[in-house]
């Protein structure tokens, strides 16, 4: 689990996949890859596999990658969300990030992310033992709010640009007996991709960094992404982060070019 491994001195590392439309052999391509990856649950409202199952199949075939599920509350109420997550327990999946997702535009019902989080805590006194995680905010009384509910785990962001790292973790306040923060990171790859992933709800990047992205020569801009997305890793040790998750990737991009490029 994160927290036994951060408890450890261990630095997280991971990268965020979506399972395949439809079942298939993908997840076979993470081994000797990643020996974690977070797992989505139809983010952007897109059906894809069961983000429980796709784990369990990890568990499975590639005993050597540790999944986490991201558990989307919307259009799902509790007795529907513990099923899931005592399938995926049985299959040996024990860690869980419980976040809000994205809603279908026909589906009015959302449940409460926070009333999840309370359920799944008091569940772990009935089954093997896992793990509850939950996104903040950069703002301590979020954060606060959020560890006082049990949240064992946290991620914030993502962020593009390496000079936000401090400022933001710093409105965090963290205190030592705080849980781990993991940083969500995506490669500033150019300045459209930076444009529409501030829109999706990244950190805004600070003006020097958007000149400079938009001086660079766009034959490089890929190469440059992985750079300042390995930048943006060491500034999070730095400013207290407890590991770092990448975002925004395409599946093939996972196990093919990040695999190299952000080691």
């Amino acid at each position: 689990m994160l927290i036994d491994s951060v408890a450890n001195g261990e630095w997280i590392r991971l990268p965020e996949i979506n399972p395949p439309d439809l079942a298939d052999a993908s997840h076979l391509l993470l081994e000797n890859v990643w020996d974690r990856v977070l797992v989505t649950d139809n983010v952007f409202g897109k059906i894809r596999v069961s983000p429980y199952a796709f784990s369990a199949r990890i568990t499975h075939d590639v005993p050597s990658v540790s999944p986490t599920v991201v558990v989307s509350t919307r259009d799902r109420n509790v007795l529907a969300i513990e099923s899931e997550v005592r399938g995926a327990i049985g299959n040996g999946v024990f860690s869980f990030l419980v976040v809000v997702g994205d809603t279908m535009p026909h589906v009015d019902h959302l449940a409460n992310h926070h009333e999840i989080v309370a359920h799944l805590r008091d569940l772990q006194s009935q089954v093997p033992r896992f793990e509850v995680g939950m996104p903040t905010r950069f703002q301590r009384w979020q954060f606060e709010k959020r560890i006082d509910l049990g949240a064992e785990f946290f991620v914030a962001g993502p962020v593009l640009d390496p000079e936000t790292i401090e400022p933001n973790f710093a409105q965090l306040g963290r205190r030592d007996e705080d849980p781990p923060v993991l940083l969500m990171v995506i490669p500033p790859f150019g300045p459209r991709w930076i444009s529409r992933m501030e829109a999706m709800g990244a950190v805004p990047i600070t003006d020097a960094f958007k000149q400079q992205i938009e001086d660079s020569d766009p034959q490089e801009r890929r190469e440059m992404g992985w750079h300042w997305a390995q930048q943006i890793e060491r500034r999070a040790v730095d400013a207290g982060s407890s590991g770092v998750i990448l975002m925004g990737l395409k599946y093939k991009t996972v196990v093919d070019e990040a695999a190299t490029a952000w080691r």
